[in-house]
């Protein structure tokens, strides 16, 4: 319940920055593109703990700054549907400028794009069991993307123009860009060809595979990082995914109630101010 109320209480605080007029303010240090569920959370927690400014992860578009993914949607349609010009180092200045750490999606569907905008940055590859991630998958990410208020949502984000109104629509593209319509049936196939594709992409010295249960020592050896004396973070496990994804939903619920609220009372107050205008004569569609 603790977890579900920080959930609630964070994207009632979510910010609302735009992108567009940002720019690079510190060097990009590593790129995280490990599968979602393979401890991405945890490791981008743990560069926190480590210094590094900031650690962007899935979350701080999808739910911290919602506005990230008009963005991630634009570079997704450019690269994926051939609409708009593709992002290239300007472009992910612009998204990830304040970022010295990046993981997650929708980041890893432009694995190519930022190992070559980002030379110097060391690229972590998140690594765990496959049958075990496809199970973690089904029982988070997979339900959140066959819920039946899914689309009823995306409507409704569209219809009341609400800040989130890409957000959706960014979670499923980056599904198909994963593993398409079918996770049980490409999945696994789709996990190995990735990880097979940025090892062949990235030269052995830059490159570190990583299970987050290995602890401090590798990460910090291949940082170049003192061990912290704390444990190794842990976070957003199955349980503790699906109480923010149930958040997020909560809160959006209460904000199409406040909006439609708006909606109703700035139309009252229209109506007012054209009765009084008129001197009391009807509305032009009366």
């Amino acid at each position: 319940m603790g977890v579900f109320i920080n959930a609630f209480l964070r994207n009632r605080n979510s910010t609302d920055i735009d992108r567009r007029y940002c720019a690079r303010e510190v060097p990009m240090k590593v790129i995280m593109l490990g599968f979602p569920r393979t401890g991405t959370a945890s490791l981008t927690s743990a560069l926190r703990v480590l210094g590094y400014h900031h650690a962007y992860h899935g979350r701080d578009a999808l739910t911290f700054n919602p506005r990230d993914c008009e963005l991630w949607w634009k570079a997704l349609q450019a690269k994926y549907n051939g609409k708009g010009k593709e992002f290239g180092r300007k472009e992910f200045d612009q998204l990830l400028g304040h970022c010295q750490a990046v993981s997650d999606i929708p980041a890893i569907c432009f694995a190519e794009e930022l190992i070559a905008a980002y030379p110097n940055a060391k690229v972590i590859l998140t690594v765990r069991e496959v049958g075990e991630w496809q199970e973690s998958v089904r029982k988070s990410i997979i339900q959140v993307i066959q819920d039946p208020f899914l689309y009823p949502m995306i409507f409704l984000d569209h219809l009341l123009f609400m800040p989130w109104r890409w957000v959706r629509p960014t979670i499923l593209k980056s599904r198909n860009v994963l593993w398409g319509d079918d996770f049980d049936k490409n999945g696994r196939k789709a996990f190995e060809e990735h990880y097979q594709k940025i090892q062949s992409m990235v030269p052995a010295e830059r490159l570190l595979l990583y299970h987050v249960k290995e602890g401090w020592e590798p990460l910090c050896k291949f940082l170049g990082q003192p061990i912290p004396s704390t444990s190794m973070i842990n976070v957003n496990d199955t349980k503790e995914f699906n109480q923010r994804v149930l958040a997020k939903k909560v809160y959006h619920c209460t904000q199409y109630i406040v909006r439609i609220v708006e909606i109703a009372a700035y139309a009252s107050l229209f109506t007012f101010l054209w009765a009084v205008l008129q001197g009391g004569k009807p509305l032009p569609w009366q």
